[in-house]
């Protein structure tokens, strides 16, 4: 019932927001700005989001062998291609992580170290991009390029998100959770505290290896956000460099806003806050909406070999069912 409930929720947020859009634009406009596509532009697109998405996996699987959890190459690009294809399909874009943590957790036997690389992998993605942000925002600045004074958020989230790591990392952790929790006679949370921060603790001692991982997945994001430069000259959009320079700012931003869960997969809100965050790079309201629904139909195009992974799989035998 609770379930039922956040989903009438968020697929109100959405609805309102998407009525709140079209009260304002055009719809005419809108679909105007996808009538005459360049397929080549736009290919390439979908290749380069491919590309991000096999790092993607990569880098998710580096942490899982970190963790000591030895699964087939093949299996984890399975699982994350799957996962990407849950977070474009079910409502809540953390319901592809939750599959990759069931299914995986149950061939390793190993539950709590799938959930602990998998939650790292998603605080470094983060953390990338907000860096990719922050680094053209203080570059923005010094040419005196135009940028809502919202776009500090990015260095603000990439304080707090370096802070968070070094505390789920931290040895004072370790003990500081099982004590609080014994503290207020939770025996039982106190033995999965334990448990929870000695998988972590496994990525303690690798200072220098996070770092380099954290440069790959720079790496990962600025491929992410090429997909929608390229996605803009796919709609005949030529931008200047500084209308780019903008919105490797701005995108970032809006990557941020939509980890919001108020709407179903962001419908609604990534349309709203694009017309009107991304007009700081000179695009008329409707072409900002075009760019990221072209944009994100690009993502649902790639993950739909999640969908047919999926379906292939059906009935094969489970290590952690054998």
């Amino acid at each position: 019932m609770k379930n039922a409930l956040v989903f009438l929720a968020k697929l109100t947020v959405s609805a309102a927001l998407i009525w709140f859009v079209l009260s304002r634009l055009s719809l005419d406009e809108i679909v105007e700005g996808l009538e005459n596509p360049r397929w080549g532009w736009l290919l390439a697109a979908l290749a380069v989001y491919g590309v991000s998405a096999f790092g993607g996996a990569l880098q998710w699987s580096w942490l899982l062998g970190r963790a000591g959890i030895r699964a087939p190459a093949t299996e984890i690009r399975r699982l994350y291609f799957i996962g990407l294809f849950f977070n474009n399909f079910l409502p809540a874009n953390i319901g592809g992580d939750a599959w990759k943590i069931v299914d995986l957790g149950r061939q390793q036997k190993r539950h709590l170290g799938v959930f602990c690389a998998t939650l790292l992998d998603r605080i470094i993605g983060l953390m990338a991009l907000s860096l990719v942000g922050s680094l053209v925002l203080v570059a923005a600045s010094g040419l005196d390029i135009p940028l809502p004074r919202h776009a500090l958020l990015l260095p603000v989230l990439l304080v707090a998100l370096v802070a968070g790591l070094a505390f789920l990392l931290s040895r004072r952790l370790r003990r500081l959770l099982p004590a609080v929790a014994r503290g207020l006679r939770l025996e039982g949370v106190a033995l999965r505290l334990e448990k929870l921060v000695g998988e972590l603790g496994r990525y303690r001692s690798h200072v220098r290896w996070l770092n380099g991982l954290v440069a790959f997945s720079v790496g990962v994001q600025i491929l992410r956000l090429a997909t929608h430069l390229l996605v803009a000259r796919g709609l005949g959009y030529d931008l200047s460099l500084i209308q780019n320079v903008q919105l490797l700012v701005l995108i970032p931003l809006l990557a941020v806003v939509l980890m919001l869960p108020v709407t179903i997969n962001g419908i609604g809100l990534r349309e709203s806050v694009s017309a009107s965050l991304l007009t700081w790079a000179g695009l008329a309201a409707p072409h900002a909406v075009g760019m990221e629904l072209a944009a994100y139909l690009v993502q649902v195009v790639f993950s739909l070999q999640g969908g047919v992974l999926l379906w292939l799989g059906r009935g094969r035998p489970r290590e952690g069912n054998s």
